[in-house]
């Protein structure tokens, strides 16, 4: 179940119905209208049947309108559970993936389900482990309805699924529940590499690349704090930012990025851009504040880049510091830069590191790695149950 059809929570579900799919279970993908990605595995059969939208539709509009639009999605999510609550009813399901919960009638809508199917063995992928305050996604969101409101589906389930370590502990000491709480790896993201080749990394030019949401943990202003230094470095360094505009002052980021020389690219990067986008880059470089993990450092390998990463939250498990990408402490642009520099001016170093990266993708955090670890979870949550 991921009620928007695009971005990486739905390109996360999209993948993971096709890696259990392949272990020969028959998979009902349910989801919004005309998903970004058909089903990646002829055992999956995709119902887009639910009101919901696109972030790509996110577009710039007044203070009346987007508290119109608000109240519309309202709306429009809260039919989406209707439809779910009575297509699980009439279908009676074996299993039920939920994705992460945000807002007070997911959580409403969970509990109803678990009442609906008794028998069934439901099951949560916490992409985040809290809620998370839209413009400020430093903040966790908290609120009369949505704090019990979640207490009582997070109990709800048979078992959860994270993405890292610190979520698990999170998910404990936040939640206190009694179910299994499973690590599970991010996965490849094999769906957006297109068909074209791929140019190894060491062909590119000195290219930096930020991709994934504008949104305030994640650190932009703590690249662009970095460019001056690399620029000294490597004169002809590009830096591209590319991504969704969430909670930030997009004028403002612009107007920096232009004063900077840097390439902003703000708004939905399609799938069908995104192999040019990384095909171009020597390095992809992630300076978040915060993080659980990032599907960002998963998708640079799958096109064989390394990646300059923060050492926060799980990032540290997926970028191996000297191995698969670099490591600096956050909020550090002097260090950010020189790691920058450092692959920026070894593009052999930079290849190697990238080659490890999809290597240790495809022998440790596959789809079918991480389509077995849910099976077997799922198969010892129904044995008990």
């Amino acid at each position: 179940m991921e009620f928007s059809p695009s971005g990486g929570l739905f390109q996360f579900s999209a993948q993971l119905a096709g890696g259990v799919a392949a272990g020969g279970d028959a998979v009902d993908f349910i989801t919004g209208p005309d998903p970004e990605l058909g089903p990646t595995h002829p055992g999956v059969r995709m119902r887009p049947v639910l009101p919901t939208w696109h972030p790509a539709d996110e577009k710039p509009i007044g203070r009346l309108a987007k508290k119109a639009r608000r109240v519309l999605r309202a709306g429009q999510r809260a039919l989406a559970w209707l439809v779910v609550l009575a297509l699980l009813r009439r279908s009676r399901p074996d299993v039920v993936v939920w994705s992460t919960w945000r807002f007070s009638m997911d959580a409403l809508g969970a509990v109803a389900a678990r009442r609906l199917l008794p028998r069934s063995t439901i099951v949560l992928v916490a992409h985040e482990p809290v809620p998370r305050v839209r413009a400020d996604t430093t903040k966790e969101r908290h609120g009369r309805v949505l704090d019990p409101a979640l207490e009582r589906a997070w109990h709800s389930v048979d078992a959860v699924f994270v993405l890292g370590e610190e979520a698990r502990a999170k998910v404990h000491e936040r939640w206190q529940v009694a179910c299994p709480v499973v690590v599970i790896p991010h996965g490849d993201e094999a769906a957006l590499r297109g068909d074209a080749p791929v140019p190894p990394c060491a062909r590119t030019g000195p290219v930096v690349l930020f991709f994934g949401a504008w949104t305030a943990y994640k650190g932009i202003d703590l690249l662009f704090d970095a460019v001056p230094a690399v620029r000294h470095k490597v004169p002809d360094a590009r830096i591209v930012v590319a991504g969704s505009v969430l909670g930030v002052d997009e004028a403002a980021l612009t107007a920096r990025a232009r004063a900077l020389g840097v390439h902003a690219r703000p708004g939905y990067v399609a799938t069908a851009e995104v192999p040019r986008l990384f095909g171009e880059a020597r390095v992809v470089v992630t300076p978040y504040r915060r993080a659980t993990q990032s599907g960002v450092v998963h998708l640079a390998y799958t096109f064989a880049r390394p990646v300059v990463a923060t050492a926060v939250g799980d990032i540290p498990a997926a970028v191996r510091d000297g191995e698969t990408g670099l490591l600096v402490p956050p909020d550090d642009p002097d260090a950010l830069a020189a790691a920058l520099v450092d692959l920026l001016t070894d593009a052999d170093r930079a290849q190697s590191m990238g080659d490890a990266g999809a290597a240790w993708l495809e022998a440790e955090a596959s789809w079918t790695a991480v389509a077995r670890r849910v099976r077997e979870t799922v198969d010892r949550v129904r044995g008990a149950r």
